[in-house]
């Protein structure tokens, strides 16, 4: 039997990088929020072996944390048999939007489904947590206070954004990133409790107060360019880039953005925000 889920996209709606713990990594002050666009993630036990096949060949494999996900969760959970995952793309990849994440906790919820496990959510966060510190954010989804390293989570209520996603431009690795900006003697931080208390405003209230530390490591003035002429209410980056979004009042303006930047031979995503990071179907 196959079972398939949605593994939504994700932006930073807040992203500051407070500091650099001991350990190398880096605490935050985060805002994450679910948007509509996914990939299509299914599986299937087998007697034996771990296989990971995506529609697009390179991210196929044992390379691929979706793979991981999977020996995790069969170790974690005690069970002797295989599994065979299909991936479908459409989140851009390296792009700061989760989507290796994003497929990581899709195999990890189907799993627990597929083995009959039934494991609680709270079970899964500490597998989650050790394959990436973004993945445990979707077991939960939707929009999401994150501290620690991103790995303490706290539902907040629900965000109505429509946004407009361009991936035009590559980035070093995301470790790359926190070393670029840790070069940076003195860099801004946002009021990152000002924009909790404002997350289920209106869009032009939310835009006032959206805020990413790895903004310094890029020309945003360049990378926001092809949005120029549409009047977001505010442009800024997704993770640690180099996907910028654009936050717009309503759906209609963000539809007729990305029709007119395609129109230009632009790839853009119209997106919404959605409440949750899975959706089995």
């Amino acid at each position: 039997m196959r079972y398939t889920a949605k593994a939504y996209a994700k932006t930073n709606l807040f992203l500051d990088v407070v500091s650099k713990r001991a350990d190398g990594y880096h605490d935050i002050d985060s805002v994450m929020q679910s948007l509509s666009i996914y990939d299509l993630v299914s599986l299937e036990l087998t007697d034996s072996g771990v296989s990971v096949l995506c529609d697009d060949a390179k991210l196929s494999g044992d390379d691929n944390i979706a793979f991981r996900a999977c020996e995790s969760f069969l170790k974690f959970a005690g069970i002797d048999c295989g599994v065979k995952v299909y991936i479908q793309k459409n989140i851009p990849v390296a792009a700061g939007l989760g989507g290796g994440s994003a497929d990581a906790a899709a195999v990890l919820v189907l799993l627990n489904i597929a083995t009959g496990k039934s494991f609680p959510v709270s079970n899964l966060v500490p597998i989650a947590a050790a394959l990436g510190a973004d993945v445990p954010f979707f077991l939960i989804g939707g929009t999401v206070k994150a501290n620690g390293i991103g790995e303490i989570l706290t539902r907040l209520p629900d965000a109505d954004l429509n946004l407009v996603l361009i991936k035009q431009h590559s980035k070093q690795s995301t470790g790359a990133m926190y070393q670029l900006l840790d070069s940076f003697e003195e860099r801004p931080h946002g009021d990152f409790e000002g924009f909790i208390e404002n997350i289920s405003c209106d869009p032009f209230t939310v835009s006032r107060g959206i805020f990413n530390s790895f903004e310094a490591c890029w020309d945003m003035e360049k990378l926001s360019e092809p949005f120029g002429s549409f009047s977001p209410l505010k442009t800024f980056l997704s993770g640690s880039g180099p996907t910028v979004c654009a936050l717009f009042q309503n759906a209609s303006d963000a539809d007729a953005c990305a029709k007119a930047l395609g129109d230009d031979g632009i790839k853009s995503f119209s997106v919404s925000s959605v409440p949750f990071g899975i959706e089995i179907v």
